[in-house]
Formats: structure tokens, sequence, C-alpha cells
């Protein structure tokens, strides 16, 4: 076995200048042309997409990485954009004309004006990777032979069962095809890969051989991005303790493979980083945390990524040594983990219709949104509305000041504190519901946009029905809807209630004058406004109860609301990182912001405004019941190096997670940061090359984020330090 060596340059820059086998195949225009050729014969979309998928698998040139213990290359087309992507992009481009114009149009007018967004979602799959190594490519394929001898198949059955039988049968070819390949540079490896073209992986290496195969073939020539591999720790300790007690691999052996695993996906700059999920229960109850955890945590801070990222669950039974392990490496300056709380995630998917074992058995996909384990297609990111808007929209009787178009419904003239609520609930309702209304119509036609044979054929219910995952055929067949800058909302509506109805320093028309004029001249306002104690994240009695108020609302017009493939609609609260898009097409808020600056991030409160330190903001997020949001909620937390030092610094980490997990918060994750560092950084970027930082689910370096992302983090760098 290889010994890795991070300072090999064929290993770091392998997805950078790839050195296609000539005599392996077809030139790229020939590979066009065949490609070509097969969109014009008159197939079903299904048997189209696994046919050019297997023609690009058969005659398509490859690459050996030599230096590499695990192989995967094969020439797509233009990275990126591939053939298969394309078609997809016609696909939806056609239905839209023909079907949805004028719908497509509202919607892409709400995204402008930052309003809301409403999409399709093939962009957040989680295959079922557990079923994938206990029975392999093969197994797949019998299992598609099996149901595709039935009699009484509809047509539409059999066009699935061979899209199925087409797409399994091309890659088992490819596999063949890159063993050969590999046989004269690493006969180890080239066994493994006809190991595994035959049959399911007998070893921990064929099984991660299996997953690269599998993820950058679905990722890179299918085009369907896949959020997750999955639970790591509970499909591989298998392999691993059978590995182990038979001496086939040491654990250094095993260590060495892990590196060179986790590299494989790092190289490839996976935008938003590949998720892997560890620890937590399993379906029966039982922790699964075990000596692979560790490890998979110990290699992976060893090599200083923060991709893959990495998603930690965390039960009542999860070992303290486990989570303080990874809160050391978020404690040295890796801090790609998310911790996610059995209790809520569970609980949160019951709310929605699932089956508790079920919900047990789930996975983070993405950034931090949990669905069932290969029984759920999620659709975690079909889009949200922008809280905040809904403020702006009840000043403007729903205009969008920027542009001057009536873009939400009129609530007419506000005089009481109980008028504004009601008006900014109305702007909530229409932009949420019209949002999902987009969806619930493309989602008619999601067949006929993205048929997904690969991915269908590893769940279970869509192999027994011969329905696509797509178009109904998981257990679960869930849809998402989003809010967003929740913070802003509250702080807000606390603003109003304040200045207008409370102290009456203006009234209300007046205080919609000064917000469309952007606080001009109205400086002390402004301040006043911003320095009001009533603040979420603070542990205000009044703020908090405004929190609840609006949340419990939120989630009622989402969670449990049909969808069109027969599941329903699950709520989330979070932003990721669209706090600055939407923040630059909002209009200045009472809480004191100014047009276009950023709005609040994720549960955080509005940046600078969490004045009473971490333990008031954990009181204040935990008055939300996160089960009502079922596709996700996340807080973000900033703590000074300087409050983590040494055990009892580590110790308080772990305190201020478990306090947040026995209030009912769903997911946490953080930076450590010296605000001096982050300044420098900005002013001196070469000497900060290395600096990470978690933006929102993903992480990035923080010389490469906008001077906007950067000063937010900074301002929150310096109020943990207060």
């Amino acid at each position: 076995m290889k010994i890795f060596d991070k300072e090999n340059q064929s290993l770091v820059n392998q997805f950078d200048n790839i050195n296609w086998i000539e005599n392996t195949g077809i030139s790229p225009e020939e590979l066009k042309l065949s490609v070509d050729k097969l969109i014009k014969e008159n197939y079903p979309k299904p048997i189209l997409k696994a046919k050019i998928f297997g023609l690009i698998l058969e005659k398509s040139r490859i690459a050996i990485d030599k230096d590499d213990i695990f192989q995967d290359k094969i020439f797509e087309g233009h990275k990126g954009d591939g053939t298969i992507v394309n078609l997809r992009y016609r696909w939806q481009s056609e239905v839209c004309k023909r079907f949805l114009s004028d719908e497509k149009n509202r919607v892409q007018e709400a995204y402008e004006t930052g309003t809301y967004a409403a999409n399709s979602d093939f962009g957040h799959t989680s295959p079922n990777s557990k079923l994938l190594l206990e029975i392999g490519f093969t197994g797949l394929l019998d299992r598609i032979n099996a149901y595709y001898s039935k009699e009484n198949l509809t047509n539409k059955q059999k066009t699935f069962y061979e899209s199925c039988k087409i797409t399994l049968e091309s890659i088992i070819s490819f596999i063949n095809r890159l063993a050969k390949e590999t046989k004269g540079i690493n006969p180890e490896n080239s066994k493994a890969l006809y190991n595994i073209a035959k049959g399911k992986p007998s070893n921990i290496y064929e099984a991660m051989q299996l997953l690269i195969v599998y993820y950058f073939l679905h990722e890179n020539i299918i085009g369907t991005r896949v959020r997750t591999l999955g639970r790591l720790d509970v499909m591989l300790y298998p392999f691993y303790k059978n590995d182990i007690a038979s001496g086939r691999y040491s654990k250094a052996e095993i260590k060495e493979m892990i590196k060179f695993f986790f590299n494989k996906f790092w190289c490839a700059k996976i935008p938003f980083d590949l998720p892997i999920c560890l620890g937590g229960i399993d379906e029966d109850g039982n922790e699964v945390t075990n000596e692979l955890s560790y490890l998979l945590v110990e290699t992976y801070n060893e090599l200083n990524i923060h991709s893959p990222k990495i998603h930690i669950r965390v039960s009542d039974r999860t070992p303290e040594d486990f989570i303080k392990l990874v809160l050391k490496c978020i404690r040295g300056g890796n801090s790609s983990f998310v911790f996610l709380s059995d209790n809520a995630v569970v609980k949160s998917l019951v709310s929605v219709g699932i089956k508790e074992k079920d919900a047990m058995n789930y996975i983070p996909i993405g950034c931090y949104e949990p669905a069932v384990w290969g029984k759920e297609i999620g659709c975690t990111g079909n889009g949200g509305i922008n809280l905040a808007k809904a403020v702006e929209f009840a000043v403007t009787n729903g205009v969008d000041l920027k542009s001057g178009k009536q873009i939400s419904v009129k609530t007419g003239k506000i005089k009481t504190y109980e008028d504004f609520i009601a008006a900014v609930k109305k702007h909530i309702k229409f932009m949420a519901e019209s949002g999902m209304e987009y969806i619930k119509k493309i989602e008619r036609y999601y067949g006929e946009i993205n048929p997904d044979p690969l991915l269908s054929c590893m769940y279970d219910r869509s192999v027994k029905t011969g329905i696509d995952v797509y178009e109904g055929g998981a257990e679960y067949n869930n849809t998402s809807y989003c809010f967003y800058f929740i913070a802003s909302l509250v702080d807000s509506v606390c603003a109003v209630k304040r200045l207008v109805f409370k102290d009456k320093i203006v009234d209300f028309e007046q205080l919609c004058s000064i917000l469309k004029s952007n606080w001009e001249n109205n400086e002390k306002l402004r301040l006043l406004a911003k320095s009001i104690p009533e603040k979420y994240g603070n542990n205000n009695t009044e703020a908090d109860a405004v929190t609840k108020d609006f949340t419990a609302y939120c989630s009622s017009l989402v969670n449990n609301k049909p969808n069109s493939r027969g599941g329903v609609f699950k709520a989330s609260l979070y932003t990721i990182d669209h706090f600055v898009y939407y923040g630059e097409h909002t209009m200045a808020t009472p809480d004191g912001r100014r047009a276009g600056e950023v709005l609040s991030k994720n549960l955080c409160a509005t940046v600078g405004m969490d004045k009473n330190g971490v333990t008031a903001l954990i009181n204040s997020v935990t008055q939300i019941n996160h089960s009502d949001f079922p596709n996700g909620s996340v807080l973000d937390i900033v703590l000074h190096p300087s409050a983590v030092m040494g055990e009892e610094g580590l110790c308080a980490m772990y305190g201020i997670l478990k306090t947040y997990i026995k209030k009912g918060g769903m997911a946490l994750h953080g930076n450590i940061f010296n605000p001096e560092d982050l300044k420098k950084a900005q002013e001196e970027p070469e000497k900060y090359k290395n600096l990470q930082v978690r933006v929102c689910g993903w992480n990035a370096y923080f010389i490469n984020l906008s001077k906007a992302e950067q000063d937010c983090f900074i301002k929150q760098a310096y109020n943990s330090a207060v």
C-alpha cells in the first residue's frame, strides 16, 4: 500500500491538468458527434439519458492517477458543464417555456427584487450508499433484472427498468476499463477495481474505491449534485473490523487509505464541500460511534483540509471524548464540522409524517438539512423567503422600493401595532405561498426534466414500483421551503413597537418616510433604533416572544402542505450565504440597518447586536420550537481563543454544545477567532492564505470572501471578545 504524501503535486493537482490516455477512447469532437446523433433518436428520456451515459463510459477517454490508490477519471466534456447536464437544462427550459412561462417570469422578478426564491431542486441528492456497499453495482443490477423480468409491466415501468439496466451495465463496464488500464501501474488498485466490477466490496479499500467511482460518475457525468456520501462510520466499520481482525490491513494502513480517500474529494474542489456524516443513533436507537469514527476525525484533522465537510450527529449516548475530539479540531482552526441533535431532528421529521424508526436513520444533506437515508428524496434546496422584505412591504404597501414594482399584496393603512403585525404576516404568507405554488407546478414535470436511473436504482421503493425517484418513487418524496433572516425581522418588529407604538417618538407614516429615504438626516433616530434593548439573541422576554410568534407562524405556512410528488413541504430556518445578496435588495429596516447592508445570518443575532454573551444567545434561540423546522435550523457561534484555552476551555465548548442540545436546539457550528487576526488577514491577505472560516454550511478561506462577508466575521469576532 502506498504512503500518502500531501506534498506530492500529482496528488494535489490531479484535477487541474488531467492527462487523458489517447488510445482509451475517441476524441472529444467524436464524442460530441456521437452524443448528438443519439439525441436525435426517438428514445424515451430516461433511456436517452442512460444511453448517453453508457456511450460516455464506453467511448470516452480515461486517465489514471499513477501516485494515487483510487481511480475515477473519465472525460465528461467541459468541466462543470457536461453533456447530460446540458440536456437537463434544455429539458427544463422547454418545460418552463411550454407550461410555466408566466410563473417563471414572476419568480424571476421576485428573486431579482430580493423577495423570495423558488426553484426545482435536483442538486441535493442522497444516495443509498449503505446499500451500494452491501450489494455493489452487480447486486443493484440483479435487483433490476429480477423486477424487469416480471409480467404485466406497463410501458413506463419497462422504460424505467431498461434505463436502470443500461446505466448499471455501463458502470460495471467502465470499472473494468479502469482496472485494465491500472493493472501495470498499481496491481493492487487494479485488483480492487476488478473485484467491485464483478461483485460487492470485500474489504475497506474496495469499499472506498466503490464510493469514489459512484460519486464522480453521478456528480460529473450525470451532473446531479451528490450532497452527502452518507454515514461513513456506519458503512465502513464492518469492513474495518473484519480487515483488522483478519490481518488483511493494519490500522496504520487503513489510516493511509483514508488520507488518499479524503484527498480525492479535497482536490476536486467540490462547490460548497462534500458532506459525510459520523456518530449518532441508528434505527434501533443504538449509538453508532466506533473506533473508525475517531480515526476518520483524527486523520481528517491531520490533513488540514475543509472538504469533505463533516456532520456530527449527537445523541444522548454519543461519547464525550469523541465530541471533545471534534471540538479540539474546531479550536485548532479546522471548523468544517456541524453538530446535529438527534433528539431535535428525529422529533422534527416525525412531525411531517416520517416513521420514527426511519427518522432515527437520518442523514444531513448539503449544509444541515435532515432526510431519511436511502428512503427520502428531500429536495432540501427549493428556495425560501426574505423575512425582512415583509417589513419593507408593510412600509410600502407591497411595492419593491428599489424597482417601484408592486410585488406583494396591498395591506392598506397601518394605524396600530396589531395592524403592523397583521400586514407583515400577510406579506410572509403571500411570499411563502407564491414560492410554494411555483415549486408544486414545476414538480409535476420532474420526470420529464431529470429522470435519474442511477439514483433510482438505489431506492427500494423506486425499484419495486418501477417509478423514478423524482416522480414520487421514494418512500418519502418531500420538498423544502426556507425562511431567511429571522433576527432582522424580529429586531425590526421590536423597533417599530418601541419607536412608534410604545414611546411614540415617531408615527408610522413618519417612520415609513424615514426608511424610504434610508435614514437620511435621521442619524440620531437610527442609532436609537439600534440601541433599544428589545433585540433578538439577548434573552430579552419581549423580543423572544416576537421570535416565538413569527417562527410558529412561518412553519405553519409550510409544514405538511402537500407537494406534487406525493409528499409534503418541510420548513427550514437558516440563510446559508444569502444575507449579502438579499441585503443588497432590501430597503432600510426599522432596526437601524441602512438599505443594502447585510441581513442577519442563520439563527445568529443581527451582527453586533448580541450584547449579553453566548448563554443569552442560546436561551433566546431555544425559545424557537426547532421541531417546527424539519428541513433544518442552525446557530453559528463565534468564540474568542482566550475563552477556550486548555482543558477548561474545551469543557466550556462542550458545555455550550450540550446546553444548546438539551434546550432543544437542532444544529450548531462555529468559529474560534481573534478579531485582530481577521483584521490583519483583510489588510495583508498574502500572509493569511490558509485561514479557514466556517461560512454558513461550508468552509472557505477568509481571504476569498467578499469584503461584506469579511466585515461580518470581524464584527462578530469583536463582539465575542467583549
